[in-house]
């Protein structure tokens, strides 16, 4: 009598650890369920401004850049921009471009790789702001900074974000 209760505790608290997983990794962004985008808490003012720059903050939906580049997400982040920033949350098997859309709609894992980005090309921008190193790599790349091809998304980003 007492192997039966015991196996059925044991039972219920499998069950219990399997279902708390699914409806954790059901709102995981980055193994594809479900992400309340509803609130976004914004890193700091300058990634506000550019969000607010590149989208209007819209999640979804893609557009072509004044280069000609699809971006898509928050960020309009493209493909190139993923893959410099090491392609994060890509699950094995899967191809590049699921991976990129993912992340691009996902607020966290695309600024995170605008960031990385950035810091990846920080020596190309010595004296620039914080707030003008990530914008000009956003929208140029490595020598975004170097550029003046960049210079009026930096302004527009500051227009949205004076003290940036």
């Amino acid at each position: 009598m007492l192997n039966i209760i015991i196996k059925n505790i044991y039972l219920y608290g499998l069950f219990l650890l399997i279902f708390v997983c699914v409806i954790i990794s059901q709102n995981d962004p980055y193994t594809g369920g479900i992400a309340d985008n509803f609130t976004i808490e914004f890193k700091n003012e300058c990634l506000k401004a550019m969000c607010k720059a590149d989208s209007g903050c819209q999640q979804q939906g893609c557009s072509l850049d004044i280069h000609q580049r699809l971006g898509c997400g928050y960020f309009r982040m493209n493909i190139f921009q993923y893959k410099q920033c090491f392609q994060p949350g890509r699950k094995i098997g899967e191809d590049v471009e699921s991976a990129w859309i993912r992340c691009s709609e996902d607020y966290e894992c695309s600024s995170n790789c605008i960031m990385q980005v950035a810091a990846r090309f920080r020596l190309k921008c010595y004296g620039k702001s914080p707030c003008e190193l990530l914008s000009r790599t956003h929208d140029g790349g490595a020598n975004g900074c170097r550029t003046g091809a960049t210079i009026s998304y930096w302004n527009h980003v500051k227009e949205l974000c004076p003290d940036c």
